[in-house]
C-alpha cells in the first residue's frame, strides 16, 4: 500500500479540518499516512518527529492543501525526488489544486484504486550572471519574472532569444514563463493561455512604455536572456514562482531556458484543461460582476 504524504497550507486550514478529513479518507481505506509533527500533535495522532522533508522523502505520492502558492511552495522541493504530487485546493482560483475540497473523498478513492494518471509539467531553470560570474541558479513551475525594485522608474530590458535580439522592453519588467505558468501573471500581462503539457517558453513584457505590446513564444529548446540596461541606476529584482527574489543591477544577465526537471501532477478529474479555465476564471469573473450589482 501507498504512503501518502501530506503537507497542509495551516493559514488555509486553521483548525485542520480538511486535513483530518483527508486523512480519515485515506486510513478508511487501508492507506498509510505520513504528516509532520505540527499537524500530529494538532490532531493528536502519533508524533514520529517528522518535518516536511521527512514527509517528502518517506512518501509515495504527496498530497497538498492549500492554494497554488502553497502547491508552488512544495513542487519546488518535490520534483528533485520524483515523486507525483496532488493539489487539494483551500484557495480562490487553484490551476494546480484543482481537486475541491469538497471532492476530498472521491480523489482518495481513485488514489487508492488507482484510478488516476501522471501530467508531466515543465520546468524553467534559471540562471543570473554578474560581470561574467554566476551569482545565483533557481528552477521555477510557473515563471521568472524580471521587475523594477522600490525605486518607480522605467526599467529598460534587453532580451534576447538563442543569442538573437528581439527588442529592448522600456516599463515594469518581463516575465518568461512555462506552459503552466500561462495562466498565472503571464495572463493578467496580456499573455497566451497555453495547453499545461506541451514544451514552450512564453516571454511577456509588463506594462511596456511602448506603442506595442505582444508576447513572444518560444519552442522549449531555446534559451531566454534578458540584460538589464546600462544606464539603469537601481536595483531591480528576479523573483522565481513568487517565492524567491534575487536582488539585480545593470548589466546583469538572466538566462531562462528549460530544465531537465519535470513536476508530476496527479489528474484524478476528467475536467479538460478549457473547462477548467471556464470554471476558474470566466465564472470568477462572473461571481465578481454580481457582487458588484449587489
Amino acid at each position: 500500500m501507498k504512503t501518502f504524504g501530506i503537507i497542509t497550507n495551516k493559514d488555509k486550514d486553521e483548525d485542520f479540518i480538511y486535513t483530518k478529513k483527508l486523512i480519515e479518507s485515506i486510513q478508511g481505506r487501508g492507506g498509510k499516512v505520513k504528516v509532520s509533527s505540527d499537524i500530529a500533535l494538532k490532531l493528536g495522532l502519533n508524533d514520529d518527529g517528522f518535518d516536511e522533508q521527512d514527509v517528502i522523502n518517506g512518501s509515495d505520492i504527496i498530497i497538498c492543501l492549500g492554494g497554488d502558492g502553497t502547491f508552488l511552495k512544495v513542487a519546488r522541493k518535490v520534483y528533485l525526488k520524483n515523486i507525483p504530487m496532488l493539489g487539494i485546493n483551500l484557495g480562490s482560483l487553484g490551476f494546480l489544486t484543482e481537486v475541491d475540497k469538497n471532492e476530498i473523498d472521491a480523489a482518495v478513492k481513485h488514489l487508492i484504486e488507482g484510478k488516476y494518471w501522471i501530467e508531466e509539467r515543465m520546468m524553467l531553470e534559471v540562471t543570473i550572471k554578474s560581470k561574467g560570474s554566476i551569482v545565483a541558479t533557481d528552477i521555477a513551475l510557473n515563471d521568472v519574472v524580471i521587475a523594477r525594485g522600490s525605486v518607480s522608474r522605467i526599467l529598460n530590458i534587453r532580451t534576447y532569444i538563442n543569442d538573437t535580439f528581439i527588442d529592448n522592453f522600456p516599463g515594469d519588467g518581463l516575465i518568461v514563463s512555462s506552459p503552466t505558468g500561462s495562466t498565472g501573471y503571464t495572463l493578467s500581462a496580456g499573455g497566451p493561455i497555453v495547453e499545461p503539457d506541451v514544451e514552450l517558453i512564453i516571454v511577456t513584457p509588463i506594462c511596456p512604455h511602448i506603442l506595442y505590446s505582444r508576447s513572444f513564444v518560444a519552442t522549449g529548446d531555446r534559451v531566454v536572456k534578458a540584460i538589464v540596461d546600462e544606464s539603469y541606476k537601481h536595483k531591480a529584482i528576479v523573483s522565481v514562482d513568487g517565492e524567491l527574489g534575487y536582488e539585480i543591477k545593470a548589466e546583469d544577465v538572466i538566462e531562462i531556458k528549460k530544465s531537465p526537471h519535470t513536476v508530476k501532477l496527479i489528474k484524478v478529474n476528467e475536467r479538460s484543461h478549457y473547462q477548467i479555465l471556464r470554471n476558474k476564471i470566466y465564472y470568477r469573473g462572473e461571481n465578481l460582476r454580481k457582487n458588484e450589482v449587489q
